[in-house]
């Protein structure tokens, strides 16, 4: 593997699945590694949602987080968000060069009315689709084995710093995996959903 000097922080707005969610996905990601994804343990059981430049603030979480789960329950929806199938979210080629975030798509997008206009000031780049992170992959990356069927009413959004260690690439690479670290900050829970009637 070749060693690379450690990369700039990446500061990524993140939805969080409860930790009942997390655990099939955990599994996941040890199937990706097993049929050769060396990014696998790369990327934490997570969804980016967005690149930022400042760090969200409580309240524009808080709003964030309120947005969010008015969208889970809208058409007749019952709150659940719901996985598809794999998929990739590919950051932006000058941020992480050929990288994507690779996992099980979500049935959920973010609106713009899910933004306050601070908010919405601090986004430079905003994921599509939104997957949950089992494994770091290049955009050309071989198939996958198939992602466990879960849903999950609780998640909670947070802001997280992502940063590429010297001992791995500026992107997924042939030679093999490389390294990341990530510190996720206080997070805020989507609000509980409430019995109707």
């Amino acid at each position: 593997m070749k060693i690379h000097r450690e990369g700039p922080a990446i500061r990524l707005l993140i939805l969080i699945p409860h930790r009942d969610a997390r655990l099939p996905l955990r599994s996941y990601s040890a199937s990706l590694f097993a049929s050769g994804f060396c990014g696998a343990w790369s990327f934490p059981w997570a969804a980016p949602l967005a690149i930022l430049s400042r760090p969200f603030s409580a309240g524009e979480l808080k709003h964030c987080a309120g947005a969010l789960r008015e969208q889970s329950l809208s058409a007749g929806r019952d709150g659940k968000i719901k996985i598809g199938p794999a998929s990739r979210a590919a950051f932006p080629e000058n941020v992480l060069g050929n990288a994507a975030v690779f996992g099980p798509s979500l049935d959920i997008s973010l609106p713009d009315g899910a933004f306050t206009p601070g908010a919405a000031a601090k986004i430079t780049y905003r994921f599509s689709p939104l997957v949950l992170g089992a494994a770091l992959t290049r955009a050309s990356e071989k198939t996958a084995p198939e992602a466990p069927a879960i849903s999950f009413r609780a998640a909670a959004l947070a802001n997280m710093v992502y940063r590429p260690l010297a001992a791995g690439g500026a992107s997924p690479s042939p030679e093999g995996g490389y390294s990341f670290e990530w510190r996720i900050g206080e997070s805020r829970w989507l609000p509980p959903v409430r019995k109707r009637g």
